[in-house]
């Protein structure tokens, strides 16, 4: 969950069947398939008034991680998708991914204050990207607490651009010349680190941390 600039509400989690109360005029307002989708809603500050709700998905199975609001309403939310890379079922994008993806990707969609698609970016490298450890919940490790199996971070500079703070278990992640790693560390996961710009149609730079 998260704040815009007027106080009203946003809040994100996994919807598993058609029946989210969408909005019309949202960005997607059924279900697409799969276990579960990324549900979005807006609320006003007093919680009265839906504002807005919507679905995020493709074919497959999603997850938004972490949300952010800009100074104007838009949300930015950062997840994992293992929905079809193209075609078909896809999770949306605008404009080309970044990296072969493939497996589960992390994913990066800008909304509008209404619940339209501004921008949205698929990264990743072939194996999973945005998965701690492994996709099924068990008592292992981290995944003992709430939510520790998905997680990602995303939060915006002064200049609106978008910086994420993810894992990746690809040697092939698309990182960028010059950054502090540019290549996997070793082992069987490594931290990555990027910056998007505002309609995600840059990758400033990506490095692993490892």
């Amino acid at each position: 969950a998260t704040y815009g600039p007027d106080g009203s509400f946003y809040g994100g989690g996994i919807v598993h069947d058609p029946g989210f109360p969408t909005s019309p005029g949202a960005f997607q307002t059924n279900f697409q398939g799969g276990d579960f989708h990324i549900g979005i809603i807006r609320l006003s500050g007093n919680g009265s008034a839906r504002l807005y709700a919507t679905y995020v998905g493709g074919s497959g199975n999603e997850q938004p991680h972490s949300l952010i609001v800009d100074n104007v309403g838009n949300l930015v939310l950062a997840g994992r998708t293992n929905s079809p890379i193209t075609g078909a079922g896809a999770y949306p994008l605008t404009g080309p991914r970044f990296g072969p993806c493939g497996s589960y990707d992390i994913v990066v969609t800008r909304l509008s204050p209404t619940g339209t698609l501004l921008a949205s970016k698929r990264i990743g490298g072939t194996s999973m990207d945005g998965v701690n450890i492994q996709t099924t919940r068990n008592k292992i490790s981290l995944q003992q607490n709430y939510g520790d199996d998905g997680r990602s971070e995303v939060i915006l500079d002064g200049s609106g651009n978008i910086l994420v703070a993810s894992c990746t278990q690809s040697n092939n992640f698309p990182t960028t010349l010059g950054v502090l790693q540019p290549a996997q560390g070793g082992g069987t996961q490594d931290a990555v680190v990027f910056r998007l710009n505002a309609t995600c149609t840059n990758l400033g730079w990506s490095t692993y941390l490892g």
